[in-house]
């Protein structure tokens, strides 16, 4: 019995003990601030620094995280907060009434931060997403970052992995994006197809246009088209917006040209250069407001007259996008949209190699025709 009595008060002094050690947490060099000092050792090239600094700031994160949840869970835990049920409205009320202010200020701070919508005003979800924010993909992605660059790459995509888990509370959503492209850089670097492949078409499943059959459907049609302003109808019809998965388009498109998967070749392609034309339309249309569409040819003239733009353009393959959806379409015998295509990009594309592309490609064409 001594000793049955013995083990049970070891317990309690140890659950006390334990509750001693999660202290509040320093709100002035906090997580953020900590990852801050990284990523300036990350740009400066101290990586061993960096590296350090984004295990303190993970650990951080998790004292921060475990101090509000149990200050919380401490709080709910009388009997007039449990009366007031899961409205925390209501709850703050009854801790007003109790001077509870520490309890006050956490239901505040998440009242306006991005989880606010996750919460939806409920004790039980406060918990439960203060719980899940222990976790800290930023830092889990510089991490990557840095055991990429060392060419670590088994660690890179273990923590990138790590990192695309908890996207879902990562504080820019986008990057997101950002962590997929470099798992597929990984993939691509090791010559993974399967999972480069897998990773690809995870960052174009973020886009609508993508998961659209019946746009699809249509795009094809149009394209399969044996009409004098096929090319016209299709820049003029469709649109596709979400331009972080331009290149996961590109990169698609290339890899099931070499797979001889042309048909989804050609779905690639083509929303890559939607999406390119859509980016470009939408800042000409911006800059100039006397700016009227008359087809693509007009579109591309005034692109060129844009600097930064034909650079934007070229830095992430959009002339060349055009010319690979063209190349596509005539691959796949769709050889009047491919030379109304090429016809265009011989005249106008920004880019002075693939306009000289376009015009060697369109003789090729027309003389084996």
């Amino acid at each position: 019995m001594k000793r049955c009595l013995s083990f049970i008060l070891f317990c309690f002094v140890s659950f006390c003990s334990y509750s001693q050690i999660i202290q509040k947490p320093d709100y002035i060099r906090n997580d953020k601030r900590i990852l801050l000092e990284a990523l300036t050792e990350y740009e400066s090239n101290n990586f061993g620094t960096s590296l350090k600094l984004v295990e303190e700031a993970k650990e951080q994160r998790r004292q921060q995280s475990d101090w509000e949840y149990t200050t919380l869970q401490n709080s709910f835990k009388s009997f007039d907060v449990k009366k007031a049920g899961d409205n925390l409205n209501d709850i703050t009320a009854v801790l007003l009434e109790r001077q509870d202010y520490e309890a006050i200020e956490l239901i505040k701070k998440y009242s306006v931060s991005r989880g606010a919508d996750e919460i939806a005003g409920s004790k039980k979800n406060l918990l439960a997403y203060i719980k899940k924010n222990r976790h800290y993909p930023e830092a889990d992605k510089l991490a990557g970052d840095i055991y990429k660059i060392a060419g670590e790459y088994e660690l890179a995509n273990k923590y990138y992995t790590e990192a695309l888990k908890n996207a879902q509370i990562l504080d820019v959503p986008d990057e997101k994006f950002d962590i997929l492209y470099e798992l597929a850089d990984i993939s691509y670097t090791l010559n993974n197809e399967d999972d480069y492949e897998k990773e690809l078409l995870l960052i174009v499943a973020q886009d609508d246009s993508f998961k659209d059959e019946s746009l699809i459907k249509a795009m094809k049609s149009t394209i399969a088209s044996v009409k004098p302003d096929c090319v016209e109808k299709f820049f003029k019809l469709y649109r596709s917006n979400n331009y972080r998965v331009l290149t996961a388009y590109a990169n698609l498109s290339q890899f099931y040209e070499t797979k001889n998967k042309m048909d989804k070749a050609l779905i690639c392609s083509s929303l890559c250069a939607l999406t390119g034309f859509t980016k470009i339309f939408d800042v000409v249309s911006k800059r100039n407001p006397n700016f009227e569409y008359d087809g693509l040819y007009s579109l591309l003239q005034e692109a060129s007259c844009y600097e930064d733009i034909v650079n934007w353009g070229i830095n992430n393959n959009v002339w060349k996008g055009f010319h690979v959806f063209a190349e596509n379409a005539y691959k796949t015998t769709n050889p009047i949209f491919a030379v109304q295509l090429f016809t265009v990009l011989a005249n106008c594309s920004p880019e002075e190699y693939w306009r000289n592309r376009a015009e060697l490609r369109l003789k090729e064409i027309t003389l084996t025709r």
